[in-house]
Parts: C-alpha cells; structure tokens; sequence
C-alpha cells in the first residue's frame, strides 16, 4: 500500500511544479553589462538638468491606469525592484547616450525598417472582436516567438491568446505605473546629437515594448522550454529596436527585463493564473504541433 501512495505524492510535486515556478534573472550581457559600472548617480545635487522630467497630464495617468490588474490585484507598483531611474547628469545617462549616437552611426536601412514595424506590435487592449484591427492585434501576442511553428497562432490558440490578453492587461497596470512614477525624458531630450526615428509622448523608464515583449518571452519560455532561446532572442531584439530608433536609452531596456522577471515570477504565486495557465498547457498539449 505505501508504494502507490508514495507514487501519487511524486507525481502531485511533478504537477505542482509544472505550474509554480519562480526563476532567477539571467545575468545582464554584452553593452548592458558593460554600460553597468557606470554611475546612476547625478553628477552634484545641483543640477539643473536633473530637473528635468516627462510631464504626464492627469487624463492620460487615469486613463492609462483605468484598466486594472486581473491578477495581480494585491500587488502595488512598489512591489517591482527595478533600478532607480538614471539621473539625467549621470554618467550612466551619458554612456547609454554615446552608445546610442553609436548605434546611430551604424543603423542600416534594414535596421530602421525593422525596427519601425516592430514599434507596432503591441497589444491594444480596448480593441474588440468587432473591431478591423482586432485580428492585427491578436497576431502581435504571438510575435515573440513567431517562428517555432506554424500552429503558434491566435486562431490554433485562442485560449492561449485570450490569456495572454489578460496578462498584457496585468503588465500595461505596471509599465504604465513605473514610466509616471519615474518620469524620465527620452534621451535625444537630453543629447541633440540623437536623432530619432519615432515620436514618443509618453516618459521612457521602462520601455514597454520592451517589458511586454520579455513578460511573453518568460511565459512562453514555460510552455516550450525548448524554445527558450527563440523567446529570449525575440525579446532582447525587441528591446534593442527600441534603441536603433533612439527613443530608449538600454537601462530602460534593461529594467524592463528585470521588471519582466519579477512580474512573471508573482503571476506564478497568483492562484487564478495558475488555474488559467494550466488551461493554456492543456490546449498545447493538443494543439501545439504540426499538422502535415
């Protein structure tokens, strides 16, 4: 009798595992760890340019913040132990532009033209299935990681989209939050040399794009472990677009991976998503294969 018993005990710590996972942050690389050991802190406690700050009209805050969390409904913006913003007389803010001006030596026509169309991919959240651009935005979930298999797809997955729909919900909550709580100015606000290739009206710490596209990338990474490299390499591509049109410095990119982490991290100690994840395993286990 005690065999059996010990058997269905293993396999209810298999199950409970597959659903609840906490992971470390991967160690930053390449010229976000270098740029690093530079110095967030302003160069006096006087200057002027410090002052500086995105100004966010009142409207816009409540509207941005008007869509509330559906998991993480006890958890604050306080919670995200994300680096505090660089100041804009640092020399972190004054490294992270010269390699911007760098990288904007060095952007090809191909490089632009990439870049520009991944600045529309992001979910809308208002949008509604009536809508004609609701079929576009759908498509956008699965961006990150577009490449595994023709069966990665809203229509193949629609459980798996409706879900990631929510948790884009959950995160926007906490961009949005983190870029009012920090304020920061775009970086050719700060360097003329940067000349950039998208208009912004929004402050620049996080990037957004950049945190919704590692929130996908450490959500899928669960789903197809295998794949993990695919996820990952489509995020930081993501974030480093954002760079190549010179509207985000890479500590913004590089908070928004830290923010991603923890983010994904909570949402596995949140029960209701876990609930819904395992009904996204239970329609890969189905559907996530090709059919010949």
């Amino acid at each position: 009798m005690k065999k059996p018993i010990s058997v269905i005990v293993l396999v209810l710590v298999v199950i409970n595992a597959s659903i609840s996972q906490t992971r470390e942050l991967t160690p930053a690389r390449g010229h976000y760890k270098q740029l690093s050991v530079f110095s967030s802190n302003p160069k006096s406690s006087s200057e002027e340019i410090d002052k500086q700050r995105f100004i966010t009209d009142r409207e816009t805050i409540e509207r941005r913040r008007s869509l509330k969390p559906i998991y993480l409904q006890n958890v604050t913006v306080d919670d995200f132990k994300i680096p505090d913003v660089p100041a804009n007389s640092s020399d972190r803010t004054k490294a992270d532009n010269e390699y911007l001006y760098a990288l904007q030596q060095r952007r090809s026509a191909e490089d632009v033209r990439a870049s520009l169309y991944m600045a529309n991919v992001y979910y809308n959240l208002r949008v509604k299935p009536t809508d004609s651009s609701y079929a576009r935005f759908r498509k956008n979930i699965f961006y990150i990681g577009r490449s595994i298999g023709t069966w990665f797809n809203p229509d193949n997955l629609p459980v798996t989209a409706d879900f990631m729909a929510r948790v884009w919900q959950d995160a926007s909550y906490f961009i949005w939050s983190l870029k009012f709580k920090y304020a920061r100015i775009r970086p050719y606000v700060i360097d003329s040399r940067l000349k950039n290739l998208e208009q912004t009206d929004w402050a620049a710490y996080p990037s957004g794009h950049a945190a919704n596209s590692y929130v996908n990338a450490y959500i899928y990474q669960e789903l197809a472990p295998e794949f993990t490299d695919f996820f990952i390499k489509d995020a930081y591509d993501m974030a480093h677009s954002r760079e190549i049109l010179g509207v985000h410095y890479p500590s913004d990119s590089e908070a928004s991976r830290i923010f991603a982490r923890q983010f994904v991290n909570l949402l596995f100690e949140n029960k209701k998503f876990r609930e819904d994840y395992k009904k996204v395993k239970e329609e890969w286990a189905v559907k996530a294969k090709e059919t010949f």
